[in-house]
């Protein structure tokens, strides 16, 4: 599920809802929406549920969103730290494309993803927001 489909775990700092994206680009988001963070500041974090259906070795992808209003991100898979700080600043409002955080042993049932503020781009407006579009799993052989 993409956008207003993940289950956020806990009560994070700020607010968590759904956002239609169609009026920055129709199509250009999964479902044309996503999980939108606002109000929050750096050293809070989020905590977003994944299933896995099978277990085994996956490689763990993000698509989030970019805008002159979002902050510095560190993400983390089940509490480890999942690749370096990621900028999401940009002028205009669009969506990264696959990130890529790292391959995992996963179990099946739920997992965590976990998102910290840690900063913002020394142009962006000091506003901390996120966007999670989609959690995508790509089994590896």
């Amino acid at each position: 599920p993409g956008g207003g489909g993940y289950k956020v775990l806990g009560e994070p700092a700020g607010r968590v809802q759904s956002q239609r994206m169609t009026h920055f680009g129709a199509g250009e988001w999964h479902g044309d929406n996503q999980l939108w963070w606002t109000h929050a500041e750096p050293g809070d974090k989020m905590d977003v549920a994944f299933e896995v259906e099978d277990g085994g070795k996956y490689r763990v992808d993000v698509t989030l969103t970019k805008a002159r209003d979002y902050a510095v991100v560190q993400l983390y898979v089940d509490g480890e730290k999942a690749g370096e700080p990621i900028d999401l600043y940009n002028p205009d409002v669009i969506p990264t494309g696959p990130i890529t955080l790292g391959t995992y042993d996963l179990d099946e049932g739920e997992h965590k993803l976990t998102v910290e503020i840690v900063g913002a781009n020394e142009k962006a407006v000091k506003s901390y927001m996120f966007g999670l579009d989609q959690i995508l799993l790509k089994a590896v052989e």
